[in-house]
C-alpha cells in the first residue's frame, strides 16, 4: 500500500520579535502530520543557485494550502512576497493577523489614501517604533483580505485577528488538527478546479 501524501503546508510570516510563536505554530502543524514550509523552522529547501526571495517563492509554488501570519513587524518584505504570489497562483489560504495590524489599519487609514474611498493608496510612511515598523504590514492585510475586490468577489480573505498566543494557536488548531476535514476540502477545491 502506497504511502500517503502529507499536505505540504507553507507558513509564511516575518521572524523578528515573533520567533517564538512561529516556530511554535510550526511545531504544532507538523505535530497534526503536515509537510511544514518554514525557512526558519528549517523545512524550506532552497534550491540550488537561487538567492532567497526566490527560493521562497518557489515554495509558494509548491504548497498545497498557504498560511500567513500577519505581524506589526514588516522586515525585508519577503513575508509580503510570499502573501502576493499565493493570492496570485489562488493557493487555497489562511490568514491570521496581530491586533496592533488591523487597531492600525483602522487609526492610520485617514492618512494612508489618496482617496475618500480608500483605494489609492499614497506614500505614507510611520517611523519605526518598537510597536510596528512599517504600515506596509497594513497592505499585507489588506492584500490577504483583497480589499481591492468587490466582496462578492473575494476568496480566502478570512484573517483572524490574535493578539495573545493562545487565541492565535486556538484558531490554528480550528482551522488545521482536523487534518481529514482539510483532505476533503482540498479533494472539493481540486475536482472543481478541474
Amino acid at each position: 500500500m502506497a504511502k500517503k501524501k502529507k499536505i505540504k503546508l507553507m507558513v509564511a510570516s516575518t521572524v523578528y520579535q515573533n520567533r517564538d510563536l512561529l516556530l511554535q505554530i510550526c511545531g504544532v502543524l507538523n505535530n497534526y502530520g503536515y509537510q511544514v514550509i518554514n525557512s526558519e523552522f528549517g523545512t524550506l529547501h532552497p534550491p540550488l543557485g537561487m538567492n532567497n526571495v526566490d527560493a521562497c517563492l518557489a515554495a509558494v509554488q509548491e504548497c498545497d494550502i498557504f498560511f500567513g501570519i500577519i505581524n506589526p513587524n514588516y522586515s525585508t518584505g519577503i513575508t509580503h512576497q510570499e502573501f502576493q504570489r499565493a493570492i496570485d497562483l489562488n493557493k487555497p489560504r489562511r490568514f491570521i493577523a496581530h491586533s496592533f495590524v488591523t487597531f492600525s489599519r483602522k487609526l492610520l487609514a485617514q492618512y494612508m489614501y489618496a482617496d475618500e474611498a480608500k483605494t489609492q493608496r499614497n506614500n505614507f510612511e510611520i517611523q519605526s517604533t518598537s510597536v510596528m515598523d512599517s504600515v506596509r504590514v497594513i497592505d499585507m492585510y489588506n492584500d490577504a483580505i483583497q480589499a481591492n475586490l468587490p466582496y462578492e468577489e473575494r476568496k480566502y480573505h478570512w484573517v483572524q485577528e490574535f493578539f495573545r498566543p493562545d487565541e492565535a494557536l486556538r484558531h490554528i488548531e480550528t482551522l488545521f488538527k482536523d487534518i481529514k476535514r482539510v483532505e476533503n476540502e482540498l479533494a472539493i477545491l481540486n475536482n472543481q478546479a478541474q
